[in-house]
């Protein structure tokens, strides 16, 4: 099979602008899409990573969209349901059933977006390159046998500061090897205690272990 990893600037993009202006990054999942007599329609999920009132203010723009016909959200998930008048190339391009989106397109703050796209021809990931809303930057493209795909499964119920101590954690390199920061610096840029932090974390790690083994099994 073969494997590409895009990095792309959208200049048409509807939450890239939100992304950073809010200091928002959005992981995109491209779920399905159908064209009827009404247009072309597609639904995605958007899961957002970045602080609590950021997020708040991301969701209030970003629902006043004018494409956007459904909408449902969920802790820090969402899903919307999209319409344009007819189906573009892009969409053509982009929702080919030939394409394993085997990551979420992480759309980052800082207006970049990362992709990474699996597919049995090389012929329709090169597609990508000859959209004319994109600046497209391949970082790998290569024949190899796929062994990680990351599928989208709902949080455990973990509550808001126990998903914003793992964010944090995550962004800035706790769990690296070796780690880029230590729990003191987390709770100070938290402005907690060091002892809430680690609970906080503590508590959000204990509930995703047992989730996240289930797939390992």
């Amino acid at each position: 099979m073969w494997l590409a990893k895009f990095k792309i600037w959208h200049e048409t993009c509807l939450i890239r602008p939100l992304c950073v202006k809010y200091g928002i990054t959005d992981l995109v999942y491209l779920l399905n899409s159908w064209t009827n007599s009404k247009g072309f329609f597609y639904t995605e999920l958007h899961i957002l990573q970045g602080p609590e009132e950021s997020k708040k203010k991301f969701i209030r723009e970003f629902k006043k969209d004018k494409s956007i016909v459904k909408f449902e959200k969920a802790g820090n998930y969402i899903i919307t349901l999209n319409r344009k008048p007819s189906k573009e190339k892009i969409y053509e391009i982009l929702f080919d059933s030939r394409l394993i989106y085997i990551k979420p397109v992480v759309q980052r703050s800082d207006g970049f977006e990362e992709w990474e796209i699996a597919c049995w021809e090389k012929e329709s990931l090169m597609k990508i390159l000859n959209i004319s809303y994109f600046k497209t930057e391949i970082k790998q493209i290569k024949q190899t046998k796929i062994s990680d795909i990351f599928i989208p499964k709902l949080y455990p119920g973990l509550s808001t500061k126990q998903k914003q101590a793992l964010e944090l954690a995550v962004k800035k390199g706790y769990y690296n090897f070796p780690r880029k920061i230590d729990l003191e610096k987390l709770a100070n840029l938290s402005k907690v205690k060091r002892q809430t932090f680690q609970e906080n974390l503590r508590r959000a790690e204990k509930k995703l272990v047992p989730f996240l083994s289930e797939s390992i099994d």
